[in-house]
């Protein structure tokens, strides 16, 4: 049995979009937190709670990453919703 002390404390998905939220630090960034968060949340009964840890984990750095802009009006292009695959 694992102590207690040696787990991680809960959290709730509002907290842990409260603090992506705080990791935000552009418009658009805000922007995209509450679409990723809810879906890794829809992701997490499919995933280990290692695995849930790791995509938070992942958002996160992309979030701090300096480099990564992205720009709202760019996600919401026709041209990425009209593209058709082979």
């Amino acid at each position: 049995m694992t102590a207690k002390q040696d787990l991680v404390p809960a959290v709730s998905w509002n907290g842990v979009e409260a603090i992506l939220m705080g990791m935000a630090n552009t418009p658009d960034k805000r922007l995209m937190v509450g679409h990723l968060v809810e879906g890794t949340r829809k992701q997490a009964p499919f995933l280990t709670p290692e695995g849930v840890m790791a995509e938070l984990f992942y958002l996160a750095t992309a979030l701090l990453d300096q480099d990564f802009n992205p720009s709202f009006t760019e996600t919401n292009s026709s041209d990425a919703s009209s593209s058709s695959s082979a």
